[in-house]
């Protein structure tokens, strides 16, 4: 969940608490973020060098200028699809809302009860989209849960960052080398089975989880009973319900 390929990001938050929370975690997934604290400082930000900017988390309810505001200049002044836009919200919003957002130019709402790995998918899934055949055949899903994995011998106990019908994504601080095969166990939310599967390492972050949020290991599966890839199957394809 790291990238190499940073991009360069403005948080529009009046919370100071919010505006930090999004910085860490983003800088964390290796880009480069910027704050303002509403949307009249945004918009000087962007009128200075709109195109040194890849993407806009905008809080829609900011003093001055709100986030609707914020996405009718962009349009008046011939900036839509310039960046990607990500609106935040700490309120439920009617549909009236979400249509008029999706109207102006939005590619995205979340609500401010994210956690570090739903923000880094919806970011990274904007940022970078799937190829088409990729995204339809194994579609990912953020997650965090605990896993039992095992290589050999060794047990250690890591998380579970994003799932898909075809491998995971594993925080670890243990550096897993490429080509490692391990044995993972976990329980999906709502269900009593452990799941066990086997896996096998196809990359690893350069940085240890030890001081990161997201470093780690993407895991291909190997080998599962069909009851499990069924359940695994079934859980991603209701949470890709929920994210819409």
């Amino acid at each position: 969940m790291i990238t190499k390929d940073s991009k360069n990001i403005i948080v529009a938050d009046d919370s100071e608490f919010f505006r930090v929370k999004l910085s860490d975690i983003l800088t964390e997934a290796g880009h480069k973020v910027s704050v303002v604290n509403d949307g009249k400082e945004l918009i000087k930000v962007i009128q200075i060098n709109p195109n040194g900017i890849d993407m806009i988390l905008l809080d829609l309810q900011m003093p001055n200028m709100d986030g609707l505001g914020v996405l009718e200049w962009i349009r008046d002044n011939n900036l839509r699809g310039k960046f990607h836009i990500l609106v935040i919200t700490g309120a439920y919003e009617a549909t009236s809302v979400l249509v008029r957002l999706k109207e102006l130019g939005a590619e995205g709402l979340v609500t401010k009860a994210f956690t570090p790995e739903e923000i880094v998918f919806r970011v990274n899934k904007i940022l970078f989209p799937p190829k088409e055949e990729a995204q339809r055949s194994s579609p990912r899903v953020p997650i965090s849960l605990p896993v039992d994995f095992s290589i050999g011998e060794i047990t250690d106990t890591g998380y579970l960052l994003n799932l898909s019908e075809v491998g995971l994504f594993l925080h670890t601080k243990k550096n897993l080398p490429p080509g490692a095969k391990l044995h993972l166990r976990f329980t999906l939310p709502g269900s009593n089975k452990l799941l066990n599967l086997r896996g096998v390492v196809q990359w690893c972050t350069q940085t240890s989880g030890e001081k990161s949020l997201f470093g780690g290991a993407g895991i291909q599966f190997i080998s599962f009973a069909p009851e499990d890839q069924n359940m695994i199957k079934e859980f991603v394809h209701n949470e890709l319900k929920k994210i819409g």
